[in-house]
This record gives structure tokens, sequence and C-alpha cells, in this order.
């Protein structure tokens, strides 16, 4: 199996649409709204123009990651930071521990109605924009646009519904990490993937001195990396993964069947040794692991 090819494959059908995507909104607006957020996020904001988008993190000040978002700018005192539900809560916690005389306000959106469009990228780069009922995120990460319209808006065009282990095949190949299912809370940003999430040229944010001391002295120790595993349940928690001696040497940690049943797409954690495209490992159960990619498609 080649990412590329299955991404096509997956896609061929598409674009794709859902009514119910499971995204949240939270605003971050005022004076001190870009510096805030600048000290806090993995990202360059300073350099994020109105109407741009870009993916950030969070990280602990030990560099672990804590929430993934992808952060938009409205306005040049006005932010728009759009999460997975599952992550929403904790990034308003975040954020409001670390407000204290900045002067700007916080805002999660209460959860409603967020259409989503799924298709190949064919270009148009990443934007955000108001419209009289919500706002429209749009982004794209390694061959897959995702369209998000949150709030009444416009019905979407009509596009056929993925079914919900086509848009996780997707996200995966894609490189997207769920904080919580395809991480641990001893994650680092740069094991997950994240590189594109981490300026590496602006100043202090909490959990900058790891990633920085990675960037130029070293690497992780492992890596997340895009697994096939043969047939059989999706896993949803971790589970070892052995190599020809019976030794563990990694973790899948969260994996779904393809559409079509002949294998399940995963990702999991492997040392340096194991990343190689085409290295075959196995579950507990002998069930055949191969590595794709290290990260997404």
């Amino acid at each position: 199996m080649q990412p590329a090819d299955l991404l096509r494959t997956l896609l061929a059908n598409g674009p794709f649409g859902r009514d119910a995507a499971p995204y949240r909104l939270l605003t971050v607006a005022g004076p001190d709204a870009a510096e805030f957020l600048q000290r806090l996020c993995t990202q360059d904001v300073l350099a994020v123009p109105v109407g741009g988008v870009a993916p950030a993190a969070l990280l602990d000040g030990k560099g672990k990651l804590q929430v993934t978002c992808l952060v938009g700018r409205l306005a040049a005192d006005r932010f728009v930071l759009e999460t997975q539900a599952e992550q929403a809560e904790r990034l308003a916690s975040l954020l409001d521990r670390y407000h204290f005389t900045e002067k700007l306000t916080l805002r999660l959106a209460p959860a409603g109605p967020c259409q989503e469009r799924i298709g190949a990228d064919f270009g148009g780069g990443a934007s955000i924009r108001e419209e009289e009922a919500g706002c429209v995120v749009a982004f794209a990460r390694r061959g897959v646009r995702f369209e998000r319209r949150h709030g009444a808006g416009s019905p979407r065009p009509v596009a056929r519904e993925p079914e919900p282990v086509l848009a996780e095949c997707l996200r995966m190949l894609a490189g997207l990490v769920r904080v919580g299912l395809d991480t641990e809370p001893t994650t680092l940003a740069l094991e997950a993937d994240l590189d594109d999430h981490c300026s590496s040229t602006k100043g202090c944010y909490t959990g900058q001195e790891i990633v920085a001391r990675i960037h130029t002295y070293g690497h992780v120790n492992r890596r997340l990396c895009l697994l096939e595993l043969a047939p059989g349940p999706a896993v949803s928690v971790p589970m070892p993964v052995h190599d020809d001696d019976d030794l563990p040497v990694g973790r899948v940690m969260h994996a779904v069947s393809l559409p079509d049943g002949t294998a399940r797409l995963g990702f999991g954690y492997l040392p340096k040794d194991f990343q190689a495209p085409g290295t075959r490992l196995r579950l507990a159960d002998g069930s055949a692991v191969t590595v794709l990619t290290v990260g997404g498609a």
C-alpha cells in the first residue's frame, strides 16, 4: 500500500461533506491578543496576516503536547482558534490560566453547527473569513483540503456524506493528530509530526526551549508513523508493536478499518531504527503491521 495511491483512491468519490463536524471556535480579541498568543503557542502568530490561518499547538513547560489548533486572524487585534471539539475545553482552560492583566477577551463558542467539506487539495491556501452568520476556515495538509463553516451559514454544496472511518482515514493521511487518542501525556510536539506547527524563528513561548534544543542538538527518540495493519477490530487504546525477535519496539495508538475492509490504517510511535517505509512488525496477537511513512502521506 502506497499512501499517495491510497489517498487518491479515498478521494476519488469526493469531495465529501458533513453537517456536524467535531470542531469548535475560540475567539481571542483585544489590544494584547496578538502578543498574548505569541507568548503561548508554538506558531509565529505575529506573522499570520489578516485573513490567514496557520497550524499551531500549545505545550507545557517540558515541551509536552497539550492542544493543537488552527490560528486564524480576522483583524489586527482579533484571532479565532479552531480546534477539535474534544480539545476545546482544555484549550479554553489553558488560555484562561495564563490570562492575567492583558487587555483581551476569551470566548469559547458554544457547540453548534459546523459544516465540513473534505476533498483533494487543488490549491487555494489557508484562509479565514467572516460571513453574516459565522465564519469559514480553510486549511490543507498533505493533499487533503478541509473547509469548515461555523454557524448557521449557507447550506454546503451537495456532497457525499463520508463514512466515519473514511473521515478518520483522511485525517490520518493528512497527518493531523487527535490529542489524547493519537498522543500520550508524555508526547513531545516534534514526536507527533507537528514540525510545521512549531516556528523555529520566533521568540520564547511555553515549551520553546525543548523544541529548540531538539532542532539544534539532536532528535526525538520516537516519531509518529502512519501504519498499515492487517484487517481486524478498531484500535482505540495503545497496543505494543513487536519486532521479529518478539521484543516490543513501539505502540499503535489508534487504527480504523479502511472503507473496503482490506486493512486497517493507524498511527503509532516507533524509534528511528523501525521507521523506514516497508518495515514489517506485528501486534502481540500476530497481526501484521507495516510502516507506510513517518507522519502522514
